[in-house]
C-alpha cells in the first residue's frame, strides 16, 4: 500500500446505489413511494405556505412545473443547455419553477433576493441566463440589472406587479400567464446534465458559479438521507433560504423524499417561526447557529415546542456549550450537527440521530473519500490540516473558470474545502479553522476583496481591508473594514459605512463596523496581511 493510499479516508457506512436519472424523475418515483403524499383521495399536502397555508400536494406540483415547463418552452424558447435565473424567497412554489427548468434540460442560476441590480446584474451575465423568473416585489432591481446587459433576459413574475409601479412598455408577464397543456419534445437528460448553479464567494472578490449536474443533487439526496430515519408523515419548516443549496437541497428535495411536508417561510422571524412550530406540529427544523443562540438566551418561551424533537444546523460549527443549554430549555428536543458547502451539493457529513458525537460536524456520508493535507503533504487520522474530500456529490466546477477549478480540484479528484479539521477513526469530522480569508456570516460566504472593490469606489477612502471578527451577541462571523481615509477625518466613517450597505447585499454589510487607520498592512507583494488586522482587532 502506497503513503497516498493510507491518507485516504473512506467513509465507513455501506456505498449507495445512484441511479442514472434526472432530479425530476427521481424525485417524483421516490415521493410515489410515501402513501400519505400519494393518496390520491387525501394526499397530504407537500408544501404549505406559512403565512397563507395554501398548499400543494404531489398531483399539483407534477401538474404545475410540467404545464410550467411547457410554457417556457413554447412562449419563451427556453431550450436545452439554457440557464433561467431564479430570484424569490422561500415559497411554496420554489421547487415546482426549478422542476419547470430541470425538465426541459435547461439549469437553474439561484439569485440571493437580497441582492442590488449590480449583483445580480453579474450572475445574470456570468451565467448567461436568458430568463428570469422573480417576485414583483423584486421589478425594480431586475429592471435596473438587465437593462445594461448586452443579451437580452425575458423577465417573469410569480405574482403581477402594481400596474402604477410598471411603465407600459414593460412586459410584466406572470408564470401563470404562460401555462399550456401543449407537451415540449420530451427527450431523455443525461445526468452528468448541468442542473443548478448556485454562486459561492471566492477571494478574487467575484462570486463564482458552482456547476451541479442532476447526478450530483441526486447523490447526494441518497447520501443524507443514508443518515436520515425515513417516515410517511411529519412536518418541516423552511427557515433557511432556498436560494441557498443547503436550504434548496434539504428543504425542497431531502425532506419531501423521506415523507415530510414542508412549511415555508418567505422571511425568518423568531415569533413566527415558535408560531409556525406550534400550529404545524413541527417535528425537524434546518436552523443555523445564531437561531439556535437565539433560543439558548430568549427569557421566555412561550410556545409549545413540545413536537419539535431534532434540530439539523449547519453552515457553521455550533459550540457544545450552546447545544447544552438549548437542550436543557427544550429536554424533548437534540441539536445535530452537519458540514457541507455549495461545491458539495452540499453535505459531506452528518450526525446520526443514534449516536452523535455532539463536538463533531458528523460523519462522512456514503459513497465519499477524504484527505487532510499540509504544506508538507497528505496527513493521517487525527492530524489537523486542510480538509479534502471526494465522491459523486462534488461539484463538476466552477461556471467559465477552468483556472479555479483546477486550483480546487486535484488530480485525484478531492476538491480542496480550504476548511481546517481533523477526521477521527470513527469519520467524525472536527472543524477547528478556514485555510480561507471568506467571511462566513449566518452561512453565507463573504469575499472581503468585494466588499473592498465596493469602498474604494467612495471619494473619501484611499485604501482599506476587510476582515471577519465574531461576534458574540449574533454567535457568527461578521466583516470589518480598516480604511485609510484621504481627510483623515474619523466622523465621516459612519457616512462610508452607510453609503457601502447600501450598494450590497444585506448579508454583506460591514456590521463589524469601521475602523480608521494610518496604512494597511501589506507583504512586500501587495498582498493584504489580514493576519496582522486581525490581531489588532483581538489586541482593542
Amino acid at each position: 500500500m502506497t503513503v497516498a493510499e493510507q491518507t485516504i479516508i473512506s467513509s465507513l457506512m455501506a456505498p449507495v446505489d445512484i441511479p442514472d436519472t434526472d432530479i425530476a424523475t427521481f424525485f417524483f418515483d421516490k415521493l410515489r413511494t410515501h402513501s400519505e403524499l400519494a393518496d390520491s383521495t387525501a394526499p397530504r399536502p407537500v408544501f404549505i405556505d406559512g403565512s397563507t397555508d395554501e398548499q400543494l400536494t404531489l398531483v399539483e406540483i407534477e401538474s404545475l412545473s410540467t404545464k410550467l415547463a411547457s410554457g417556457l418552452y413554447h412562449a419563451k424558447g427556453i431550450r436545452r443547455g439554457d440557464v433561467v435565473a431564479i430570484m424569490l424567497p422561500n415559497s411554496h412554489l420554489y421547487l415546482p419553477i426549478i422542476l419547470s427548468v430541470l425538465v426541459l434540460g435547461a439549469s437553474c442560476t439561484l439569485a440571493n433576493p437580497a441582492f442590488t441590480a449590480r449583483e445580480l446584474a453579474f450572475q445574470l451575465k456570468d451565467s448567461c441566463a436568458k430568463c428570469i423568473i422573480a417576485m414583483a416585489a423584486f421589478n425594480g432591481v431586475v429592471r435596473e440589472a438587465i437593462e445594461g446587459l448586452e443579451e437580452e433576459v425575458q423577465v417573469l413574475f410569480t405574482d403581477t406587479p402594481e400596474p402604477l409601479k410598471v411603465s407600459v412598455e414593460e412586459s410584466c408577464e406572470s408564470i401563470f400567464d404562460i401555462l399550456t397543456d401543449l407537451k415540449p419534445p420530451v427527450e431523455p437528460i443525461d445526468p452528468s446534465t448541468t442542473a443548478l448553479i448556485p454562486y459561492s464567494s471566492g477571494t478574487t472578490g467575484h462570486p463564482k458559479g458552482v456547476i451541479l449536474t442532476h447526478r450530483n443533487i441526486i447523490a447526494n439526496i441518497l447520501q443524507a438521507m443514508a443518515q436520515m430515519p425515513l417516515t410517511n408523515r411529519g412536518t418541516t419548516v423552511a427557515v433557511l433560504p432556498m436560494y441557498h443549496i443547503y436550504g434548496l437541497t434539504f428543504l425542497c428535495l431531502i425532506m419531501p423524499c423521506r415523507g415530510l411536508t414542508t412549511v415555508t417561510m418567505h422571511k425568518f422571524s423568531m415569533p413566527e417561526f415558535l408560531q409556525l412550530v406550534e400550529r404545524h406540529q413541527v417535528e425537524e427544523a434546518l436552523l443555523v447557529p445564531p437561531i439556535v443562540n437565539m433560543l439558548a438566551k430568549m427569557s421566555n418561551i412561550d410556545h409549545d415546542l413540545s413536537s419539535l424533537r431534532s434540530v439539523l444546523v449547519g453552515a457553521a460549527p455550533l459550540s457544545k456549550d450552546t447545544i447544552s443549554v438549548v437542550e436543557q430549555r427544550l429536554p424533548h428536543m437534540r441539536v445535530f450537527q452537519g458540514y457541507g458547502l455549495s461545491e458539495t451539493s452540499p453535505a459531506i457529513s452528518l450526525n446520526r440521530y443514534e449516536d452523535r458525537v455532539v463536538e463533531s460536524s458528523g460523519q462522512l456520508l456514503p459513497n465519499i473519500d477524504a484527505k487532510v493535507t499540509s504544506d508538507s503533504g497528505d496527513l493521517k487520522i487525527g492530524e489537523i490540516g486542510e480538509l479534502c474530500f471526494r465522491g459523486p456529490n462534488i461539484m463538476a466546477g466552477y461556471l467559465n473558470n477552468p483556472e479555479e477549478t483546477q486550483r480546487s480540484i486535484d488530480q485525484d479528484g478531492f476538491f480542496h474545502t480550504g476548511d481546517i479539521g481533523y477526521i477521527d477513526s470513527h469519520r467524525h469530522v472536527y472543524l477547528t479553522d478556514r485555510k480561507k480569508e471568506l467571511i462566513k456570516f449566518n452561512g453565507f460566504q463573504v469575499a472581503p476583496a468585494e466588499l473592498e472593490g465596493v469602498l474604494l469606489q467612495h471619494p473619501l477612502v484611499r485604501d482599506c481591508a476587510v476582515v471577519g471578527v465574531f461576534d458574540q451577541k449574533r454567535q457568527t462571523e461578521v466583516p470589518r473594514a480598516f480604511v485609510v481615509l484621504n481627510n483623515n477625518d474619523s466622523e465621516d466613517v459612519g457616512c462610508i459605512v452607510e453609503w457601502a450597505n447600501a450598494q450590497l447585499a444585506y448579508y454583506k454589510h460591514l456590521r463589524g463596523g469601521c475602523v480608521v487607520v494610518d496604512a494597511i498592512p501589506k507583504s512586500p507583494s501587495g498582498k493584504i496581511l489580514r493576519r496582522v488586522l486581525k490581531e489588532k482587532t483581538q489586541q482593542s
